[in-house]
């Protein structure tokens, strides 16, 4: 007798996005039902509570057992570590990912940044198109963080670290409580850092003007304070609702040099070197309200942010009377950002391969932004008001699906659609659209298809940011194939127009059936844009034609100025191939416990949903056995052209010429991730390359030919060595201080690469010296964290 197994959409029961325990929102395992001469079939599929419910699958996954292993702190921690496999070819750089906690949304990242990994049960990261169901735009990928049911701990890190060239020190102290309970989650954190500066002198910077060094920093001081929390309650059985509060301080110091009458008088010796301190202080307040309406999922979020940024600037003088009499510049901006957003998304309609799934977000956004400067007493202030009202609506329509053998020749396969609106008061109406395809001709094969088209306005800061003048820069004049120290100007362009941006990507991801821990992927992004908003260009003659008047020079020819503010360009196109692969393998575990574990598929953290659990009290154990994990990722860029302005030549990045003092677009990325673990040692190492870049020399105003410059090939790598003492019985008996506790020392460039760049004469600029490329160079860094 026939049987026509029917998949009924996962249903939704759970509560709420910071599900910490039952409260939080949990999809029921999918209950596949088919009714067929009144007889009943029922297949159950496992999935976790709080996964994302997708026909997607994540592309990197990690149980509890591989969070452990990176031998991470906090979330935050965690998402650099795994930066790689977060990071979109889309986009000039890509956006950031998009986060959710259990399955929701968030109001913002800092709700979860200092959550421990300790908590976690699974993180998965999912391609861009999933970002479409939560109703962002399809330009970021999505990692969603599973937490565990319950747990509860307080811990405390401190860690220190310094380059080995010296001339700075870094210090670093947190606290962290967490509690997680069915009824809820509390967290509270507090952080300091301090950094201490680097000077010109201490990495023997050759100077220009004479030996000013010691006036200069590379890098400057910096205090950092900040204070989290984070409430989580359950409100009713389908309903949560989370309250985050966040405080932020830091203030800075930086050195630019010895006035120009000092310059121009070596004699003087009563002055007091030109110096910027600045302050930044931000208050961050989010709320989520979400639950479930029977298959339906709701989130809403609010958000209120306060940021201030003060700035005072001593003047550059070339009149020895004036030294230390004039009073510095200064510069205060103040935005104000409150929004909010309600999302909803769930089955529509049932149709025969599956349910029609749809996602509604619509919203608002009020910015505020004020500036003052003062410029040689000269006070110019600045006003912008932005109101935004905006929407999205996605659709998902399945078309073939295998199991309920609908078209199954064509394995599963599903289209989706998206439109976004956005009516800002000072720009009009910005529109955001896209369309794809999902499909998989064979189990464990994924191939993703889709085009997105989205217009962009610049920021009220990018428009309107106090006018800030530096003195005595260091920059290189590719025009003229020399380093110069410039005044450089630096604020919002009011003038900034609005850009649009067309993206394509076609890409698969393999899992072989029965290779689990191994994954393939493959894709292709093709970025198009219109009136792109960027940072200033890079100081060539393309650049200085397309924008008169923003690079100064006196009657010689000779770089005194340059106006930095950013610019549109006209138009831009790169064209990129990401090839990846990850594989796990974990080794002395017995057969039996390795099949409960299970590694699961594409997970670089093997293990399955819940993980293992582990020795101790807190699951800083790591299971009975080792685990070795590699992660590589390739992209090379087929092409990367930028025209400046309307009427301007076509840039070719990948062929000689540039748009960032960096030199042009590299033509080869490798990205290297891997990790080795085994009773509680455990060591990490990430690699980077680049391949080098080529600048062509142009004509020199007034004659000659400026040389090329030739940036090298540059390989970096990172590594992370630590110890888990849970793991070390023996030790922890002997010292029980050490219970719950791990030492972990980092080392970063741990071959001291610094990228070598000369000129067609094998000289070295000024500007390209190695203490300015990475004044940091190799460090170290030192912490031990205690769970109590």
């Amino acid at each position: 007798m026939p049987y026509r197994i029917n998949f009924i959409s996962f249903n939704v029961l759970g509560l709420s996005l910071m599900s910490c325990g039952g409260h939080a929102a949990f999809a029921q395992n999918a209950d596949d039902v088919t009714r067929a001469d009144d007889e009943l079939i029922v297949v159950t599929a496992p999935r976790i509570a709080g996964a994302v419910t997708t026909d997607i699958p994540p592309e990197f996954e990690l149980d509890a057992d591989g969070v452990a292993r990176y031998g991470v702190s906090s979330i935050a921690d965690l998402m650099t570590a795994i930066a790689t496999q977060t990071g979109t070819g889309r986009g000039r750089g890509g956006g950031a990912p998009v986060v959710l906690l259990n399955g929701r949304r968030v109001s913002g990242f800092s709700e979860i940044r200092d959550l421990p990994p300790e908590a976690i049960k699974k993180v998965e990261v999912f391609a861009e198109d999933v970002a479409l169901q939560y109703g962002y735009s399809a330009d970021q990928r999505v990692v969603n963080f599973i937490l565990k049911d319950d747990f509860s701990a307080t811990t405390a890190e401190l860690e220190y670290g310094q380059p080995t060239a010296g001339g700075r020190s870094e210090i670093e102290a947190q606290a962290t409580y967490l509690k997680l309970t069915k009824a809820g989650r509390l967290n509270l954190s507090a952080q300091y850092d301090r950094d201490t500066s680097i000077l010109e002198s201490e990495r023997n910077i050759i100077q220009a003007g004479g030996d000013i060094g010691r006036f200069r920093t590379l890098l400057p001081t910096n205090d950092t304070q900040q204070v989290n929390a984070t409430l989580n309650r359950a409100l009713s059985k389908t309903v949560s609702a989370t309250l985050n509060l966040r405080f932020d301080n830091s203030v800075n110091d930086a050195l630019f040099g010895v006035p120009d009458a000092v310059i121009a008088d070596p004699s003087i010796t009563n002055f007091s070197p030109l110096s910027r301190v600045s302050r930044a202080q931000t208050f961050h307040a989010g709320v989520t309200v979400d639950g479930n309406i029977d298959r339906w999922q709701w989130t809403l979020t609010a958000n209120y942010d306060d940021t201030t940024l003060r700035s005072l600037t001593d003047r550059n003088v070339s009149n020895p009377l004036l030294l230390g009499l004039l009073a510095p510049d200064s510069a205060r901006s103040q935005s104000v950002t409150t929004n909010g957003i309600y999302s909803v998304s769930g089955p529509l309609v049932q149709l025969p391969a599956g349910a029609l799934m749809l996602s509604v977000r619509a919203g608002f956004d009020e910015k505020s932004f004020s500036s003052e400067s003062v410029r040689a007493l000269v006070n110019s202030m600045s006003s912008l008001q932005r109101g935004e009202a905006n929407g999205r609506i996605s659709i998902d329509i399945p078309l073939a699906d295998r199991g309920r053998s609908v078209a199954s020749a064509l394995g599963d396969l599903s289209v989706n659609a998206n439109f976004g609106y956005r009516n800002l008061t000072d720009f009009g109406s910005l529109i955001a659209f896209g369309y794809g395809l999902t499909w998989s001709p064979l189990k464990g094969l994924t191939v993703l298809a889709s085009a997105a088209g989205e217009d962009n306005a610049p920021t009220p800061q990018q428009l309107g940011d106090p006018t800030i003048v530096t003195p005595n820069v260091t920059v290189f004049d590719f025009v003229r194939g020399q380093t110069a120290s410039v005044t450089l100007i630096s604020g919002g362009n009011a003038a900034l127009n609005a850009a649009d941006t067309r993206d394509v990507k076609v890409g698969f991801s393999y899992t072989p059936p029965s290779k689990k821990e191994l994954n393939f992927n493959v894709n292709y992004f093709r970025n198009v844009s219109r009136g792109a908003i960027s940072n200033f260009p890079a100081l060539t003659s393309a650049a200085e034609g397309a924008f008169p008047g923003r690079i100064i020079r006196d009657g010689s020819g000779a770089l005194v100025a340059v106006d930095q503010r950013a610019v549109n360009f006209s138009a831009a196109r790169n064209d990129v191939l990401r090839t990846g692969i990850t594989f796990t393998r974990e080794f002395g575990q017995p057969p039996q416990a390795r099949d409960q574990a299970g590694a699961g598929p594409r997970s670089s953290g093997g293990g399955g949903p819940g993980g293992r659990g582990g020795i101790g009290r807190f699951g800083l154990g790591m299971g009975p056995g080792g685990r070795w994990q590699v992660s590589l990722l390739h992209s090379l860029r087929l092409r990367d052209e930028i025209v400046l302005a309307a009427g301007q030549p076509k840039l070719d990045l990948l062929n000689g010429d540039a748009t960032g003092n960096a030199g042009g677009s590299s033509r080869h990325v490798i990205d290297v991730e891997g990790g080795w673990f085994n009773k509680g040692f455990g060591v990490r190492l990430i690699a980077n390359y680049q391949s080098g870049t080529a600048v062509t020399g142009g004509s020199i105003p007034g004659g000659g030919i400026a040389p090329n410059l030739y940036f090298s090939d540059l390989l970096t790598a990172n590594t992370r060595l630590y110890i888990n003492f849970d793991n070390r019985k023996v030790m922890v008996a002997k010292f029980p201080f050490l219970k719950g506790s791990r030492l972990a020392l980092r080392v970063n460039n741990l071959t001291n690469a610094i990228q070598s760049v000369r000129d067609s004469n094998g000289v070295q600029p000024l500007r390209y010296q190695s203490g300015y490329l990475n004044p940091l160079g190799r460090t170290f860094e030192i912490s031990f964290r205690k769970i109590f």
